[in-house]
């Protein structure tokens, strides 16, 4: 069951067709970890890339972040980046993952905050969604993400932008739309993003 992920975000000093190439090699890379059950290289605007990946337990974040894959990515701070990765570990609270990560080519990713004292409510309402997503063709892998105490968010893939926008218009939107209100500390914020890399293990 998969419980824990790792987000990392980076500015690109280069070309986008370098970074490309650079998140393809990651995900072949990554593809030999037993341990990294998906694993998604993503572009952001205005030259913003980043990786999230996940995993069963915390020995086997762990063993990502010595891995070759991950290592290549600290290493290519000087070269490839403007600054160090910004490094976030994640607790899963529900997802879904994909048979196999075949065709994805858009993501989403949702963060925002719950007000003081519905962290609770909040965590419930995320886990309450897993279901929701397992109905939904179009989304290909869905991970419900709690960052600290107090910040939660999502990460989701799709194969193209219509996949995408039936997600952002169908239940869960709605969901959050009702009770927003009443749990969360301010609007949500959203990137859309590409999905330049991928790879899952088959569960």
């Amino acid at each position: 069951m998969i419980t824990k992920a790792l987000l990392f975000r980076f500015e690109s000093q280069t070309d986008e067709d370098t970074m490309d190439t650079f998140l393809e090699d990651l995900a072949t890379q990554v593809s030999w970890e037993k341990a990294t059950q998906a694993w998604f290289g993503i572009r952001y605007m205005r030259g913003e890339f980043g990786v999230y990946s996940c995993f069963d337990d915390d020995a086997g974040r762990e063993a990502h972040l010595t891995g070759e894959a991950a290592q290549h990515i600290f290493a290519a701070e000087h070269k490839l980046m403007t600054a160090a990765p910004r490094t976030t570990k994640i607790e899963i609270l529900g997802c879904k993952m994909p048979t196999a990560l075949t065709g994805v080519t858009k993501g989403l990713v949702l963060r925002f905050k719950a007000k003081p004292g519905k962290e609770a409510d909040v965590a419930r309402m995320m886990r309450d969604c897993a279901p929701l997503v397992e109905k939904e063709s179009g989304t290909l892998a869905w991970f419900a993400n709690q960052y600290d105490e107090s910040h939660f968010g999502t990460f989701a893939a799709f194969a193209d932008t219509g996949a995408r926008f039936a997600h952002l218009t169908g239940q869960i939107p709605r969901e959050l739309g009702i009770t927003g209100l009443s749990l969360l500390g301010g609007t949500p914020e959203v990137h859309m993003v590409d999905v330049m890399a991928g790879t899952a293990r088959q569960r």
